[in-house]
């Protein structure tokens, strides 16, 4: 065996890493033996990785010098983050000394124009401004050609506040005449824009850019404090800022293009809010073109391709300047009728919309915007006219009769509607042009648009005291029309007529509705479309859609037949509910089933509302509608939960009839109803007898006694009761027969309970002391049989053990 290897500081045990004395031999904290070659080789290597580790710290921290290859290792070391910010940045401290400071000086600049006339004299004064205006002016041009551009700004800007103050003091003086506050303004920011374009593009300093965009502002103020010809004055405003867009286009008079543009702006906002008022105001054509109201309106159109000075390039720029250019004209030359009446405006807007539909279409696909937007508002005051007639055509045509008291030869009142009815027509189909020439042409969209007109042409005719089976007729045609081109296609399209095609089809039969034949006659089509949509639809949405709907159109179409021969409400419902009871059972589908069910609420509610014995009327279409549903489930073996439902209304019929000869027994309730669930539990347990008896034989036994004896608890000395009792035990014995726990448990506890109602009144009875020796007896007795049992269970334990 080696030598012990020696450990010192800072090398610890190679297992646990504690501090170890020189001369030990083994770890006091692990216990690990020091003496092992396998422990010296286990030290070295871990000196080798410190020394590794060492080399690699110090070659991350040297950088290569510039130029010098590197060599590519897997793991570069990773880039330590950036320090976060603290506090304001070393730029921002300059720029905001620097502004407090011209802040400053032009408040001093201020306090000394208002002070140092009573000791310098005017002459004195001005001189003393003119003199610091210079210099400041001069200081901040040399401190720009030297880079400092925050200290230039600021001077600058100080230069031009003196130079204003300047301008001040000398009409203060008298030197410019007798001005007003007006021109003076407007002298002052004259004197100021030009000092400021001066410093501003040839220092290319910001603020004095800015300062100039403002000063054309100023100019216009101080027009208007001495005119009040406000429109002209905000015309020659926004001239000027395009003037100065176009001479700031240079790169570097970015900041004046920008306040140019933003200034222009807001005073062509002001100047077309009031051409427009006033252009409104006097809305006719010789106030607008000869009194000269319109021509403000007429400036601000044009003016609107000012921007086009500065910036042709850009296509999106430029074609939205010429579509709001378009539409200013649009309203310029439209304005007259806005004080006519609904169908004038109607015209101009079909004129508006025809005119830039062909310019639409004519112009090239990147330059249709430009016409779109005019074309907009023409197609606005059409599609409102048309709506306000569609929505007078359709009370027309709801509101006459009430349902099925009027004849086939009824006819529509004479409305007075808000505009030609013929607009309706017109405008619909000037609609359906545009979509067709700027849309994508498709046979969906040509269908569409055609049965939009043919809509709106029946709607034309209600405007009118037409009869109402022609609105109906017409309504009908348009639907079944819709209804068969859907059902010949085989795309989405398909689909949208469908559904337009119903919608139709249901609007007609409402309409149809003061009319019992017509009714009649317009649900036979709703049910023949119906049944082609269900069978020869090619989408499952169209055939779930035809299946739902047609047992409803069919017990609306015999309902409506039934009232054509003058059946009694009270006996409409039977036949209905049989039609659509059948229809769900020849075809049971889900979506069928369910119009089905809604079709046979709705007849039955109608019929028993209106019936003379409601309750009697009540019970024979629960009995009905039962049957139907048990039939349904007996036939289809994929229906058999129907029977469930069906069970339920034929048990509500049972009960609504007893209530009604005032039978109160719960028996009468009860048994028929618990004899059919027994009856199937017990047909369920002889096809699968491992079905749990509680399961099968439950609900019909909880049914048969529970009701009983709650009310045996109240009248406990009756015939019931003994027949309740006799009915107890013979479940107990066939359940103990059987091996059938459910029968056992409901026997049982119904037994029980019933046993101790009757011992009630004879408890009261008995003394105190006898009660209590009864429950001592009894607790004995069960603590006895306990230990017994107990003790069994012990010995056949031992026993087992002396087995092993």
């Amino acid at each position: 065996m080696s030598a012990m290897p020696r450990y010192a500081d800072p090398f610890g045990c190679p297992d646990c890493s504690a501090r170890l004395p020189v001369d030990v031999t083994r770890c006091p904290a692990c216990r690990l033996d020091l003496r092992n070659p396998l422990a010296g080789q286990l030290l070295q290597t871990l000196r080798t990785a410190d020394d590794l580790l060492a080399r690699l710290r110090v070659e991350s921290a040297v950088q290569p010098p510039a130029g010098a290859a590197t060599e590519r290792t897997p793991y570069p070391a990773p880039t330590p983050p950036p320090a976060q910010p603290r506090g304001i940045s070393g730029a921002s401290v300059p720029r905001i000394l620097l502004g407090l400071g011209a802040l400053c000086l032009l408040v001093a600049a201020v306090i000394f124009l208002a002070v140092a006339l009573t000791w310098l004299g005017i002459g004195g004064r001005t001189a003393v401004l003119v003199g610091l205006t210079l210099v400041s002016g001069g200081l901040g041009g040399v401190l720009g050609r030297r880079g400092l551009r925050v200290a230039a700004e600021a001077l600058t800007t100080v230069s031009l506040g003196l130079l204003a103050l300047d301008v001040i003091g000398a009409d203060n003086a008298g030197w410019l005449g007798d001005l007003g506050t007006g021109p003076l303004v407007a002298v002052t920011s004259a004197v100021v824009l030009t000092a400021a374009l001066a410093l501003g593009v040839t220092g290319r300093l910001g603020a004095p850019q800015l300062v100039a965009a403002g000063a054309v502002s100023g100019i216009g103020f101080g027009a208007l404090g001495t005119s009040d010809r406000w429109q002209l004055i905000a015309t020659v405003v926004v001239v000027g800022y395009a003037a100065l867009a176009v001479v700031a286009r240079p790169g570097w008079l970015r900041v004046l293009r920008v306040a140019a543009v933003v200034g222009g702006s807001t005073w062509w906002v002001g100047l077309t809010v009031s051409a427009l008022g006033e252009a409104t105001a006097e809305a006719t054509w010789r106030a607008l073109w000869v009194t000269g109201h319109g021509y403000p309106l007429l400036a601000a159109s044009v003016m609107v391709l000012l921007p086009l000075l500065v910036d042709r390039t850009h296509r999106p720029v430029v074609t939205g300047l010429l579509a709001s250019a378009t539409a200013l004209l649009t309203i310029t030359v439209a304005v007259p009728a806005v004080d006519e009446s609904a169908t004038t405006i109607a015209l101009v807007g079909l004129a508006v919309l025809g005119f830039w539909t062909v310019g639409a279409v004519a112009a090239p696909r990147g330059w249709r915007v430009v016409a779109l937007v005019p074309l907009v508002l023409g197609a606005a005051p059409v599609a409102a006219v048309a709506v306000a007639l569609a929505i007078a055509a359709g009370a027309n045509a709801f509101d006459t009769v009430p349902p099925f008291t009027g004849t086939i030869t009824l006819r529509l009142s004479d409305p007075v509607p808000v505009a030609a009815p013929a607009l309706l027509t017109l405008g619909v189909a000037a609609l359906a042009a545009v979509t067709i020439a700027l849309g994508q042409r498709s046979l969906s969209v040509l269908v569409t648009c055609g049965a939009a007109v043919g809509v709106s042409l029946v709607g034309t005719m209600a405007l009118y005291p037409v009869p109402l089976w022609s609105i109906t007729a017409a309504l009908a045609v348009v639907g079944a029309l819709l209804v068969a081109d859907a059902v010949r296609r085989t795309d989405r399209g398909g689909a949208l007529e469908t559904a337009a095609g119903g919608a139709v089809l249901l609007a007609s039969t409402a309409v149809a509705l003061p009319s019992a034949g017509l009714t009649a006659l317009v649900a036979a089509v709703l049910v023949l479309a119906a049944a082609a949509v269900r069978w020869c639809g090619v989408f499952d949405e169209a055939e779930v859609a035809g299946g739902l709907v047609l047992p409803l159109a069919a017990g609306g179409l015999i309902w409506s037949v039934l009232a054509a021969g003058d059946v009694s409400t009270a006996w409409r419902g039977l036949p209905v509910m049989v039609v659509v009871g059948l229809l769900a059972i020849v075809l049971p589908r889900p979506e069928i089933e369910l119009g089905a069910a809604l079709a046979m609420t709705v007849a039955a509610t109608a019929a028993i509302a209106t019936s003379t014995d409601e309750v009697t009327a009540l019970a024979i279409h629960l009995t009905l509608a039962g049957a139907l549903v048990t039939a349904s489930a007996l036939i289809h073996a994929d229906r058999r939960s129907l029977g469930w439902p069906g069970a339920v209304l034929l048990a509500a019929a049972t009960w609504v009839r007893l209530a009604d000869l005032g039978v109160e027994a719960p028996e009468a309730y009860t048994l028929p109803s618990a004899a059919t669930l027994l009856v199937l539990g017990l047909v369920r347990l002889h096809r699968d007898p491992t079905t749990p008896t509680v399961r099968a034989l439950g609900p019909g036994l909880a049914l048969a006694t529970v009701p009983s004896l709650l009310w045996v608890l109240v009248d406990p000395v009756s015939v019931r009761a003994v027949l309740l009792g006799a009915g107890c035990l013979v479940l107990v014995l066939v359940g103990a027969q059987q091996r059938w726990s459910c029968p056992i448990v409901v026997g049982a506890t119904v037994g029980a309970l019933l046993v101790l109602r009757e011992l009630a009144p004879y408890a009261a009875a008995v003394p105190q002391w006898v009660l209590i020796g009864i429950a001592g007896t009894l607790l004995t007795v069960v603590g006895i049989t306990w230990e017994h049992r107990m003790r069994d269970v012990r010995s056949a334990a031992g026993y087992l053990r002396r087995l092993q």
